[in-house]
């Protein structure tokens, strides 16, 4: 897909002229892809690299690893942002436990939870993996969800 560099409209590959403002489309290009999730650039390498560690102990320790971070980065923004996407996830992870302690009486539910709190390891493991990178991608999944911003 093209973009007008005239006037930014999308436009179809194509494109000779941009049906907007009429520019012509000689010289325009492809539009880099920019993940929308992907907030390493917004962060200092130096925060990362110094606290990449208390980052990997939020994702393997869980709850205790989220409090060891608070009290040893306080300032750190990187370790801010690992904190929430780890909360996202044991906040999911309470939701389906308590669901299936509730419904525990079916057959289908405990079943279902267990995919689903598989699926959450899964998503813990490839946060984990993005910090031994140092990345700052947020948390597949419950990056949906609205909480935590």
């Amino acid at each position: 897909m093209k973009y007008c560099p005239n006037c930014g409209s999308a436009l179809g590959d194509d494109a000779a002229f941009c049906p907007n403002c009429g520019a012509n489309l000689s010289g325009a290009v492809p539009a880099p892809y920019a993940d929308p999730y992907d907030h390493t650039a917004s962060f200092d390498p130096q925060d990362i690299s110094e606290n990449k560690v208390y980052c990997m102990l939020i994702y393997l320790m869980g709850t205790i690893g989220i409090i060891i971070a608070l009290l040893a980065t306080p300032n750190s923004a990187y370790a801010r942002f690992h904190i929430r996407q780890c909360v996202k996830i044991t906040v999911c992870e309470l939701i389906v436990g308590f669901l299936t302690a509730v419904l525990c009486w079916t057959i289908i539910v405990p079943i279902a939870g267990g995919i689903c709190m598989l699926i959450l390891f899964v998503v813990q493991i490839i946060c984990f993996v993005r910090i031994c990178k140092g990345q700052a991608k947020e948390a597949p999944i419950v990056c949906k969800l609205n909480f935590l911003k």
